[in-house]
């Protein structure tokens, strides 16, 4: 492991495109982006590599309200409308 790497989270006020001009300028370039929910915000995530650094600047892009969960399903067709019958009962009865 590279003893010169270390960790750093910072806050800043500049504008996410003048942050990504200025990583591009330093050799990084994108490697994908996500969009994310955490604190009740919705978040886009973005990396750029460098060889073996990595940046990620992730630029808030509203509130995540009403703060429902989201539920994803990999199963059967039967898999999930049992599911869906589950919580439209749930819903009925509330």
């Amino acid at each position: 492991m590279d003893s010169m790497r270390r960790l750093k989270s910072i806050s800043v006020l500049i504008p996410v495109d003048r942050i990504q001009s200025s990583l591009s300028e330093m050799g990084f370039i994108p490697g994908g982006s996500v969009t994310i929910i955490t604190d009740g915000k919705y978040w886009n995530r973005m990396l750029y590599v460098r060889g073996k650094e990595t940046i990620t600047v992730s630029d808030e892009i509203g509130d995540a309200y009403p703060k429902d969960p989201i539920i994803t399903i990999c199963g059967s067709g039967t898999t999930i409308s049992k599911v869906i019958g589950s919580i439209d009962s749930q819903l009925a009865s509330s």
